[in-house]
């Protein structure tokens, strides 16, 4: 098993490793808050209006208090591969539930040429944060997944409401695909950035090793000698 896998690993990082995952978890800070302050403007603006979008309105209390979490979590240091997965479960469940609500009650304009893209925008920043989380090709696999999934949902939940609307759904939908498949091809891009710095890594702690291994024999052997020679002397 790789010792990356279980959260012992983080007991004997180096220091390079720590600063990435520094690095890491303010990313997670602002994709934290970003998302938290807007759905908070946005479900204060909700309720003032007479038509209120369900997933905000039912959804927003139970996933405030996880931002809020999250955030907190993240600002005082914390970090575990466990949370990592859970994390991953909860953003995958989420997208799914958005544009289930987006298919099941969906608020649809007057004029067919145009559908909201809110679901679908949540979608994208899950995405990007579960690229973040996982290996670039199980992360891959499981975004794709949930593309299908949230693509088939309108067309499968409430095809005959969703007709009228089938060239603006195409365009939303043809606009998230091609920003997730950006986002794939850098993730990929990085990950291929990631394992020559970690390889080159490797190989400079591994000179390192050697030329103090070496330098260390060599003053234990000259040590040896020297006392040879007082001992004959």
């Amino acid at each position: 098993m790789d010792g990356r896998e279980h959260d012992l690993h983080l007991l004997h990082i180096t220091g390079d490793e720590r600063a990435a995952f520094e690095e890491k978890r303010w990313i997670f800070v602002f994709l934290t808050l970003s998302p938290l302050i807007g759905l908070t403007a946005t479900y204060a603006v909700q309720l003032t209006q007479p038509v209120r979008e369900p997933f905000v309105m039912y959804a927003y209390p139970i996933m405030a208090p996880l931002m809020l979490g999250a955030l907190l979590w993240n600002l005082l240091g914390g970090y575990s591969r466990v949370a990592e997965r859970v994390t991953v479960v909860v953003l995958a469940a989420l997208a799914i539930l958005h544009n289930v609500s987006f298919a099941v009650q969906p608020t649809l304009p007057e004029s067919a040429s145009f559908v909201g893209s809110a679901s679908y925008w949540t979608l994208v920043l899950h995405a990007c944060v579960i690229l973040l989380l996982l290996p670039v090709r199980r992360a891959a696999a499981l975004v794709v997944t949930l593309y299908v999934i949230c693509v088939a949902l309108p067309w499968i939940v409430n095809f005959d409401v969703f007709r009228p609307y089938v060239a603006a759904m195409v365009r939303t939908q043809g606009a998230t695909f091609s920003v997730l498949l950006a986002i794939l091809c850098l993730a990929w891009y990085r990950q291929r950035y990631v394992d020559r710095a970690r390889e080159a890594l490797m190989l400079r702690q591994l000179v390192m090793t050697d030329l103090f291994v070496t330098q260390g024999t060599a003053g234990a052997t000259d040590a040896v000698d020297a006392q040879e020679r007082r001992v004959t002397a």
